[in-house]
């Protein structure tokens, strides 16, 4: 296969897996996010439930209070006697008085009293007597239980509960207690969530229903089947998708329902991901003709370039100018193009430029040859000018010549940049010797140095520029003498050597130069910044070289270097 089909084929592929993995990704989230959704609706059914039961655990509390409220229970055992009808008159108004104090409770539409002798006392609508013949004996099978039944108009709950006689514990039964209950209102405040205008609850007691919405006839008629074995299910009714979760209850027995519409909760998802399966077509449409028309662009140069190139192996060097859509291509195949053109335009140049390069070389290697014999000659001089200095009893010139000769071959020489710190010493006195004979005893030299520490390593080349700068800035600046003093001074982790003289000191101005390198010192031309970077470099950045002067009372020159193990006090 060729390139551009490779390409393709590879591209496609990547589109291909990245848009399956997404859409499998997709579907798993989403059946997760069901099962959460699911999850969610189980518990906002519980939460629903406990606000039911609660409820109905207050009112049986409220029914509890009238049944064994005192005045109930003396009107009530009256009420089993003889009386007259003016008496009879007034039981009846102070009962209904006490039970219309209690209608006004929160979800109780009337509250109702039936005596030994089937009279109702009613706080509200009255009960209708074929439901009052229903109750009493309801309640009178539950033994002063609180019973709660359906309402046959499904707009209210009821709930039953025998009295019996409290005095002496006699437990005699004095009449029937029957509160109806607002169970619409109820189960309105008790649901939660964002869709519970879209809920539909239901309750049984078993198969008897207690109690269901509005909306159960009309969306599910008889033909929903209730999961049994499951908190929550998805089942198919009128053509219709409903999810159903239910939990039973403790308290009453009973079982509670919650029902919603399938596309009221995944009506977005159904949405989104109905959008997301129509963009993954289009993009992979699209990729496969972004993929032959990049394909080809990319190819059809590269082809191009590989039989020019086919030409240049064979030795023919006279280079084919490209088309213009080549040359005016910015990218990395027009940067290929272009370099290649270079390339060959170079490599003819360079065929033809091979042998004059040669015999530049050698004559480079000659000149080399001369530079190496040059410093032997000045060596050989120096010897010279010395023997004739002995034969002539010429002893100062003859110091001045060794002197240096030595300052000289050690500072040119290709030992190692760090030598002993005694061999640096002897260096420095080299160079004092030939200041000596020049300024005679207008320096005084005062060295003052551990011999214990000559073993310590330290750059080559770092007391001398600094004793040069000292006779440079101090003793040529005055008239008088010029004390210098080199001195070490032993510190925990390291060896300071102290460069003091008592010149005239060196002008801020100029100490900055000096540092900075602007300015160069005489003779060797090495400055204070050049040897702070060296120790630093080689030692660290704790080591290092630090400058104080002042005018009028001289320059000091610490240089800090690392004590070497093993060295000792003489």
């Amino acid at each position: 296969m060729k390139i551009k089909h490779k390409f393709f084929v590879v591209h496609c592929l990547i589109v291909f897996i990245v848009c399956s993995v997404s859409l499998v990704a997709l579907q798993a989230a989403l059946h997760i996010y069901d099962g959460l959704l699911y999850d969610e609706s189980a518990k906002v059914l519980n939460l629903s439930t406990i606000n039911i039961e609660n409820e109905l655990k207050r009112i049986e509390k409220l029914s509890y209070t009238l049944v064994s409220n005192r005045d109930i229970q003396n009107y009530l055992v009256n009420l089993k006697s003889r009386l007259s009808s003016t008496k009879m008159a007034e039981i009846d108004w102070d009962l209904t008085d006490i039970l219309w104090e209690y209608v006004f409770e929160r979800n109780v539409a009337s509250v109702n009293l039936i005596d030994s002798q089937g009279t109702q006392y009613s706080g509200g609508p009255p009960i209708d007597e074929a439901m009052v013949r229903k109750l009493v004996p309801l309640a009178a099978g539950k033994e002063g239980v609180f019973s709660f039944v359906p309402d046959p108009t499904g707009a209210f709950l009821i709930g039953c509960r025998q009295i019996r006689r409290i005095h002496n514990l006699s437990l005699e039964p004095l009449g029937t207690l029957i509160i109806r209950i607002k169970i619409a209102e109820l189960v309105s405040q008790s649901t939660t969530g964002e869709n519970n205008k879209e809920v539909i609850l239901l309750i049984l007691d078993g198969k008897k229903e207690i109690y269901h919405s509005n909306r159960l006839p009309e969306l599910l008629g008889k033909n929903f089947v209730f999961a049994k074995n499951t908190a929550y299910s998805l089942q198919k009714v009128n053509g219709r998708r409903f999810f159903e979760s239910h939990t039973r209850s403790d308290f009453t027995g009973w079982t509670y329902f919650n029902i919603l519409p399938y596309e009221t909760v995944f009506k977005q998802i159904i949405l989104m991901r109905t959008i997301i399966l129509l963009i993954f077509g289009i993009l992979f449409l699209c990729t496969i003709f972004i993929s032959l028309r990049l394909a080809r662009n990319l190819t059809r140069p590269i082809e191009s370039l590989t039989q020019k190139m086919k030409k240049v192996e064979k030795g023919d060097f006279a280079l084919e100018s490209f088309s213009p859509e080549e040359a005016a291509r910015a990218d990395e195949i027009g940067d290929l193009q272009r370099d290649f053109a270079i390339m060959i335009r170079r490599i003819d140049a360079l065929i033809k430029e091979d042998y004059t390069k040669q015999i530049v070389i050698k004559e480079a290697q000659f000149r080399a040859l001369q530079a190496q014999i040059n410093p032997h000659f000045l060596y050989n001089t120096l010897e010279s000018i010395n023997w004739l200095a002995k034969v002539n009893q010429q002893k100062e010139i003859s110091r001045m010549v060794e002197s240096l000769g030595h300052l000289f071959r050690s500072a040119i020489s290709s030992k190692e940049a760090v030598i002993s710190l005694g061999e640096e010493l002897q260096l420095l006195d080299d160079y004092i010797t030939i200041q000596k004979i020049r300024f005679g005893e207008r320096l005084d030299y005062q060295p003052q140095i551990n011999p214990g520490w000559r073993e310590l390593r330290i750059p080559k080349l770092t007391l001398q520029p600094l004793v040069e700068n000292a006779i440079h800035y101090g003793l040529e600046k005055m008239l008088g003498v010029c004390r210098i003093a080199v001195q070490t001074l032993e510190h925990e982790d390291c060896l300071e050597i102290l460069i003091a003289d008592d010149g005239p000191g060196i002008d801020e101005d100029i100490l900055e130069k000096l540092k900075t390198g602007v300015v160069k010192p005489q003779g060797l031309g090495i400055g204070l910044n050049n040897i702070d970077d060296r120790i630093k470099t080689i030692f660290g950045e704790r080591f290092g070289l630090t400058v104080v002067s002042r005018l009028e009372q001289g320059t000091t020159v610490s240089v800090r270097i690392p004590k070497a193990e093993g060295a000792t006090d003489v």
